[in-house]
């Protein structure tokens, strides 16, 4: 194995310098994880997520992933002369990241050797474990292996886990602090909604975050999709009951818990996997290979009675074809602003099927003809928002599943490009 390793080292030191020339700068980022096996869940996960940070910085002409008994490499290649001042960026984020010491940022320049932190008259690295020189920690064998990955595991997971909770409470909340927003609860308004308010949803949204991270950990750490469904509903369970104890019964959140509980489900596994981002809606659909089985079982809830009635899937349909409205809205969402969030969340409503809105207009003829009165009403004129938003209002009218939908594609496009290409 270490013979492996080390004829991976060469090759990929000869790879560098087929690449450098003059006025080019190569940056390596690899995983500093330790023993036989490179090529642990964590050291793709590291690789990916600082590939897609350093290529935010700087104007990379190419970029190389691959993988190797010495673990999977990114190489950045730069047109600059400045190979020093790069060396001391990267120095830098390996110092101050949370996951800066768990990898390896090496600048090639010139002569085709890497840089080092001696030449720049910097101290060298710490340990992970003890703060000691790293190298010295490393020749004298002084923390065990498994120790030292078992270190590198747990605080991949715990960044994660922090990671992960930020967007998904920002995401919750841009939805939530949207107005204007057809029935649905704003910060000055309850819209049809006399049993909620913009309080009662930040304590729901604070009570079903930390299990909504669980569900991403849930997927991260598994081998397989088979069988994940059930532990994810288990999950899922635990959330609706913290969220009816934290508001007293009223359902502030339970499809979000559904939809996008699934979706961090699938994402934390496509991440764990080295997937590509199309691998999230794949998933999902594979997690919700059961979901219409759940039209046969008693008790008959309001979605399952429309079901049955008008042939309409609801939020299950949804995520059992990879939710394709989310699919089609992440390209409309070009950016944050309340004019484009509310043109997403109209897109939403006229493509998906909402019953949370179909059981509020009672019938399935004037369902269409809501849809039909939206579809034809210009949300860039506040005239016309204004008299859409209020007739919401004034028939009780509310689109709760499409703004689950919205908050899914809110997350998915801000986790993009944390993790994928």
């Amino acid at each position: 194995m270490k013979n492996n390793i080390l004829e991976a080292r060469e090759k990929r030191s000869l790879e560098i310098k087929s690449h450098l020339s003059a006025n080019k700068v190569i940056i390596c980022i690899k995983a500093n994880i330790p023993g036989d096996n490179k090529s642990i869940k964590e050291a793709h996960v590291l690789v990916r997520l600082f590939t897609l940070l350093i290529q935010k910085k700087y104007d990379v002409k190419s970029s190389t992933l691959k993988k190797s008994e010495d673990g999977p490499y990114t190489l950045l290649e730069i047109n600059s002369d400045e190979g020093y001042q790069i060396k001391k960026e990267m120095i830098a984020i390996e110092d101050t990241h949370p996951m800066g010491r768990f990898v390896d940022l090496d600048v090639f320049y010139q002569d085709g050797q890497s840089l080092s932190r001696r030449a720049l008259h910097i101290d060298p690295r710490k340990c992970y474990l003890c703060q000691d020189d790293a190298h010295l920690c490393s020749r004298t064998q002084k923390h065990p292996i498994s120790t030292l990955i078992e270190f590198i595991q747990l605080e991949v997971k715990s960044y994660l886990k922090t990671l992960i909770q930020g967007y998904i409470e920002d995401s919750i909340l841009e939805e939530l602090e949207l107005e204007d927003k057809f029935g649905l609860v704003t910060p000055s308004s309850c819209g049809s909604h006399p049993d909620m308010d913009y309080q009662l949803m930040i304590r729901a949204k604070d009570a079903i975050l930390p299990f909504l991270v669980d569900l991403f950990i849930l997927g991260y750490q598994a081998e397989q999709l088979d069988h994940l469904i059930m532990q994810a509903k288990a999950i899922g369970i635990e959330a609706e009951n913290k969220m009816f104890e934290t508001t007293h019964g009223i359902n502030a959140y339970k499809g979000l818990i559904y939809i996008l509980g699934l979706a961090l489900v699938s994402l934390g596994y496509t991440v764990a996997q080295q997937q590509d981002f199309k691998n999230i809606f794949e998933n999902m659909s594979i997690l919700s290979e059961s979901a219409y089985e759940d039209f046969d079982k008693e008790p008959i809830t309001a979605g399952i009675s429309l079901y049955r009635k008008h042939n309409i899937t609801g939020i299950r349909g949804e995520a059992y074809r990879g939710i394709p409205s989310v699919l089609s809205a992440l390209p409309l969402l070009i950016d944050h602003t309340d004019i484009t969030l509310r043109n997403v969340l109209k897109h939403l409503i006229l493509v998906s099927e909402d019953t949370v809105f179909l059981k509020r207009a009672h019938t399935i003829k004037h369902y269409n003809e809501i849809k039909d009165t939206l579809r034809q009403t210009d949300l860039n004129d506040q005239i016309q928002l204004k008299a859409f938003n209020q007739k919401t209002i004034q028939e009780h009218l509310s689109f709760g599943g499409s703004a689950d939908l919205l908050i899914v594609t809110i997350f998915l496009k801000a986790i993009h490009p944390i993790f994928f290409r």
